[in-house]
């Protein structure tokens, strides 16, 4: 019939197969990568720290007096006696202790958080990586209070440290250049010792800006955390992790937040037939 168009070969065409559409990265799947990352680096990091700790209280590594290699014997021993003092406190105060044993739990729950949130995705680590940031909000007080506690022994002990180095500069310049007189050494005395005493404050400060600097950035760091973990997606997102063996969707890999490929037994369109 005129107008109508002739296939080849008298071959009726061959309908083409559509491709299932291609599924994109799911909503919440982010974050808890980035986050399960987060703290997993966290938690090896206190983890380290917290057992270089232990160690450094139960009399290893160096002396206070390893950092003073110049002082004399006697200053050396003063040094040591102070330090040794501070540890003695350290055991003795009751959030010491509580804020150590903190601070492992936390550890722990960042690790195990981190773990079920990027390694092996399970709801579990979302309600996981919550409650870790509960406990270090809950826990801020005493982590404060244990710091500026700590940061007033070290201030006291950076206090005898100078009184100690003051005594040998004074020692060492009356070796090189003996006072004339009393009234010379007083004022030799004084100098050394305003110039030690000026630095004090200074020290101070910035011990308690650092402090309140970290305090500030634990806690912007854990409601960033809690606002993540909380959010609508992230929680359906795992939760749809947990039916990753019972997928809907052929070729989807929950852990990744994205299809692999085509659902299997589609493919390119057959050849045509010669």
């Amino acid at each position: 019939m005129a107008g109508t168009p002739q296939q080849p070969y008298g071959t009726p065409p061959q309908p083409v197969p559509e491709f299932a559409p291609q599924v994109g990265r799911q909503p919440g799947s982010l974050a808890p990568k980035v986050w399960g990352i987060i703290l997993l680096i966290l938690g090896v990091l206190g983890f380290v720290l917290w057992l270089v700790g232990i160690v450094s209280l139960g009399g290893g590594g160096m002396s206070g007096s390893s950092f003073a290699p110049n002082m004399s014997p006697e200053a050396k021993a003063e040094l040591d006696r102070i330090a040794q003092v501070m540890v003695e406190n350290m055991k003795g105060r009751w959030s010491f202790w509580l804020n150590n044993l903190i601070e492992l739990s936390i550890i722990v729950l960042s690790l195990v958080a981190g773990t079920l949130l990027v390694i092996k995705p399970k709801p579990v680590g979302r309600k996981l990586a919550i409650a870790r940031a509960l406990v270090v909000l809950l826990a801020l007080p005493i982590a404060g209070y244990e710091g500026f506690t700590a940061l007033d022994e070290n201030m006291e002990m950076q206090i005898g440290l100078q009184k100690i180095q003051a005594e040998d500069m004074i020692k060492q310049e009356e070796a090189r250049s003996p006072s004339k007189n009393d009234k010379e050494r007083a004022d030799r005395r004084q100098r050394i010792e305003r110039t030690f005493d000026s630095v004090q404050p200074i020290m101070r400060g910035a011990g308690y800006g650092f402090l309140i600097f970290s305090f500030i950035c634990v806690l912007i760091l854990n409601g960033l955390l809690l606002l993540f973990m909380t959010r609508p997606a992230v929680k359906d997102y795992m939760d749809n992790v947990a039916k990753g063996a019972e997928q809907v969707i052929p070729g989807y890999d929950p852990s990744m937040g994205y299809a692999s490929g085509p659902p299997p037994g589609y493919g390119p369109p057959p050849d045509s037939p010669q």
